[in-house]
């Protein structure tokens, strides 16, 4: 009688570690990182996803090639909670999947001189991701 005691307490404590872990993966969302080779793509992520951008840019010793901060076309649905970049033209950005929908992710490459003499080009490249929240 005690072992079938004990073996259904500890079945009801790992029953209820199982609930708990669920529970908090499905509060916290599934990590999706995004970086330049996605541009022009499409995903589709679950409300509560993180999603991080970080796009490398390029440095010489004229210029760099760095990229603006990510935005969202429609932050009702995906919300920026953090932002960095570097000086060698690396930018990063962590979002949050909150209502469902569509949008995209947005930034851009520029020159910037380094030398205050010198000159940069004026070409801009866009890099942009579909996201579709579900």
């Amino acid at each position: 009688m005690k072992t079938a005691r004990l073996l259904v307490a500890t079945l009801a404590v790992a029953l209820t570690l199982s609930a708990t872990a669920t529970t908090s993966s499905a509060i916290a969302g599934k990590q999706r990182n995004l970086s330049n080779k996605h541009n022009k793509q499409s995903v589709t992520v679950h409300k509560g996803d993180e999603i991080t951008v970080r796009l490398t840019g390029d440095q010489s010793a004229k210029e760099t090639w760095g990229w603006t901060a990510p935005t969202a076309a429609n932050t009702a649905i995906l919300r920026r909670d953090a932002i960095g970049a570097s000086s060698t033209g690396e930018t990063t950005a962590v979002f949050h999947a909150h209502s469902a929908g569509t949008t995209t992710l947005d930034s851009q490459l520029r020159c910037v001189s380094r030398k205050s003499a010198q000159t940069c080009s004026d070409v801009v490249v866009p890099w942009q991701v579909t996201v579709k929240v579900r």
